[in-house]
């Protein structure tokens, strides 16, 4: 007898083995998604990001877009056919085919206006068991990159329940409180993952004593504050990776003072970039919308003049007093800067915003509310700290199209520019890597212009780990937070 065989298979049936997969892996963190439906908003992101919701097409760790659900995608005409892997399931074990592939696609783009901002409406049609012809409304060029978008997410509708591809699949929800998974026993090698829960903990202190009291085995996204004290800590230990968010400033463009570019831009120029990355312990200063990591980004970082701030200020009538605050008609140059404690970067570097705008004559309050997108999305906001990934299917077009775009369904700046919305029509037809590079950074330099949004900083994120969870290697961003290659440590 091959030892080795027996005691491997004495390991599995010991009740140490059985329990690391049974007692949950506890993940902590600041997001958790408000629905188990992911035509529900940004549902799609966050249950992506729980290892519930998958899309066709992926993006690796270096960035690269890979098939994921999808074995390929052709073109066809002025269509294209998905060719999906075989042997597909949904967690209720039921196939996905061409028929089923059809249906979710029709329902996300139907329910969700950010599944159709690329593409508008679809038509589709199953051409067999395992490929679905479809045909955009507009010109796609980077169709591997809207696949890979959370907004169309591959999920079956089936009455009340929606049942989803990932690696695990949801027990109990807890709206802003927890979600219980176990391992989707219909993907491929279910039986080597644990049970995991993950918990909302909105405080960045609140997670860092969850993790140093063992009620979490991963605090994702620790606050830069708590890191020298957890790493302390015996048996607890940190990983960082650069991520490819990018921390920005949101300027309301249908509310005084931000109404005039002039003043936008001058906000833009005061902030020195350097001070938020001495802020938070690490990242780089942006040079614009996207990380350095991606080949379209601009690669200087976005400049600091305060003089030329200062003039751009005088020319749209805020002058200076004695005290060096800015007025105008007998009104101060102020504003609030609104931000929100899910991100804990965000909250910190609020304070340095605001001491660096203050240099140049503003007047900055600083909030900090609980649910940001509903505030942002009724444009109750002067101001806004905000992080994104601005290329989560691997191309730049999708934050443009959701952001920026007049009509984009994000567009929460009231931000309107004919010009950029005709750029955004060109770069659909764009198939060409370096072309769109240019087109893209093009895109980029008329924001710059404009200045709907300061570009602030690109992060790098904290991983807080227990002993069980020492294996665990983070991804370079929170769309993949829990994954099928988790494991658990006895």
């Amino acid at each position: 007898m091959d030892m080795r065989w027996f005691f491997a298979v004495l390991l599995a049936l010991s009740p140490i083995a059985a329990d690391a997969q049974t007692r949950p892996l506890v993940v902590g963190q600041s997001f958790l998604t408000d629905s188990l439906d992911p035509v529900q908003g940004v549902a799609g992101w966050a249950l992506q990001s729980h290892g519930v919701a998958e899309t066709l097409f992926t993006v690796d760790r270096q960035g690269r877009v890979v098939p994921h659900l999808a074995e390929s995608v052709r073109r066809d005409g002025e269509a294209f056919v998905i060719r999906l892997k075989p042997d597909l399931k949904f967690a209720d074990g039921s196939p996905l085919d061409a028929a089923a592939l059809k249906a979710s696609l029709e329902r996300a783009t139907r329910e969700n206006p950010r599944a159709r901002a690329q593409t508008g409406a679809l038509a589709l049609m199953a051409l067999d068991a395992r490929e679905v012809r479809m045909r955009p409304e507009r010109p796609v060029a980077a169709i591997e990159s809207v696949l890979a978008e959370f907004p169309l997410a591959v999920h079956k509708a089936d009455g009340t329940n929606v049942h989803m591809t990932g690696p695990f699949r949801p027990v109990e929800f807890r709206r802003g409180e927890t979600l219980r998974l176990e391992p989707n026993p219909h993907y491929r090698d279910a039986g080597a993952r644990p049970n995991v829960t993950i918990r909302r903990v909105g405080d960045a202190q609140t997670l860092a004593l969850a993790l140093e009291s063992g009620e979490v085995d991963i605090a994702f996204n620790l606050a830069p504050e708590t890191l020298a004290r957890v790493r302390a800590r015996p048996g607890i230990g940190v990983k960082s990776t650069p991520v490819a968010y990018q921390y920005m400033m949101l300027f309301n463009t249908a509310k005084a003072p931000f109404d005039d570019p002039r003043v936008r831009r001058a906000a833009d120029l005061a902030i020195d970039r350097a001070t938020l990355t001495a802020a938070v312990n690490g990242g780089e200063p942006a040079s614009g919308m996207f990380p350095r990591v991606f080949p379209f980004a601009a690669e200087t970082p976005r400049p600091t003049d305060t003089r030329e701030a200062a003039a751009l200020l005088d020319a749209a009538g805020w002058r200076a007093g004695p005290d060096g605050r800015r007025s105008k008609d007998g009104r101060p140059l102020e504003f609030t800067l609104t931000t929100y404690p899910q991100r804990p970067d965000l909250v910190a570097i609020a304070p340095v915003v605001r001491a660096e705008l203050e240099r140049v004559g503003f007047r900055v309050r600083i909030e900090i509310v609980e649910a940001i997108t509903p505030q942002l999305q009724a444009k109750r906001f002067d101001a806004s700290l905000w992080a994104m990934h601005a290329a989560p299917g691997g191309d730049g077009a999708f934050v443009f199209e959701q952001y920026l775009r007049s009509t984009g369904p994000s567009n929460f700046m009231s931000f309107a520019d004919p010009a950029l919305d005709a750029a955004l029509d060109s770069l659909r037809e764009i198939d060409a890597a370096p072309a769109r590079a240019a087109a893209l950074r093009e895109i980029e330099r008329r924001t710059f212009v404009s200045a709907p949004i300061a570009y602030l900083m690109t992060p790098v994120w904290h991983v807080g780990l227990s002993a069980r969870a020492a294996d665990y290697v983070p991804y370079p961003s929170d769309y993949y937070v829990v994954r099928a290659d988790l494991r658990a440590r006895p």
